[in-house]
């Protein structure tokens, strides 16, 4: 009978696994070789295809389309949550990938979305069409509204697209699904005031208000729009002492910079929606 203490036990189990190390076959050893020495590459680009029943995704860059394989543990980080799934990819979006590349085959670990966004005022809107035209820096784009389309107020509130109105300032995240610019959130973000109007200051560009027992001064930021009978082009010199005015701002730093000025009660009423021609 052998007995063998702590000791000679373990050094039979060093000397076993290390046979067992040993007796590896030499695919196997360039197997672990290569998925250590695998550098990781990323590529940023329009997500145009995807297959998420074969796990793949196709995504066009500035000059090239890749193909890629998305992996069994692949991570999905996306505008909205940090942990998405393959079920929030789509079509339109702009996505960086994570990889790796063997033998000319892409594995993906991660996909982050990137963020598209464009800002300026609401020239346009189409709520049956579904459409929005947004002008800034001096360009108009036409954007089609996603059906579920995100609205978000001041304060991370929710709104709907009844909260929109001509003149607003909004930011648009979008995508590109068949090269048509898509909206799918529209935030609108500024605060507002409703007072009467005291005091104007055409070299200045600046406006007093009074609500009650509060009095503000506004300096009109320089593509703020003025709405004179539902339509934008009013000048700072169309509206008069005494008229009630909606003031949409933003306070930076102690001033109140103001976006969008226009007549109180020329808003549309609750469950509808303002519409205005494109004009040329």
């Amino acid at each position: 009978m052998i007995i063998m203490n702590a000791k000679t036990l373990s050094g039979w189990t060093t000397f076993g696994m290390l046979m067992l190390t040993l007796t590896k076959t030499p695919s196997v050893w360039a197997d672990d070789a290569n998925a250590a020495v695998l550098p990781h590459k990323s590529y940023t680009g329009k997500l145009v295809a995807m297959n998420a029943k074969e796990r793949t995704l196709e995504l066009k860059g500035a000059f090239l389309r890749k193909k890629f394989n998305l992996g069994d543990h692949c991570a999905y980080t996306m505008e909205d949550k940090s942990a998405g799934a393959i079920s929030d990819l789509r079509p339109g979006q702009r996505v960086t990938v994570a990889y790796q590349e063997s033998q000319g085959v892409r594995v993906v670990d991660r996909v982050t979305q990137q963020p598209q966004t464009c800002d300026g005022t609401v020239k346009a809107f189409d709520p049956t069409g579904r459409t929005l035209v947004l002008h800034g820096q001096g360009v108009d784009r036409t954007l089609q509204i996603a059906d579920d389309c995100k609205v978000m107020l001041r304060d991370y509130k929710p709104g709907t697209l009844a909260d929109l109105q001509i003149g607003n300032y909004v930011t648009v995240t979008y995508e590109t699904p068949n090269d048509k610019l898509t909206a799918w959130k529209i935030a609108q973000t500024s605060e507002s005031f409703t007072g009467t109007l005291t005091a104007i200051d055409l070299e200045a560009k600046t406006v007093k208000a009074k609500a009650l027992f509060d009095t503000r001064k506004f300096t009109l930021g320089d593509n703020c729009a003025i709405v004179i009978n539902g339509r934008l082009g009013g000048q700072l010199a169309d509206l008069k002492p005494n008229d009630k005015l909606v003031i949409s701002y933003d306070e930076i730093n102690g001033i109140n910079v103001a976006n969008r000025i226009a007549p109180a009660g020329s808003g549309p009423p609750s469950g509808t929606t303002a519409t205005q021609p494109v004009t040329p």
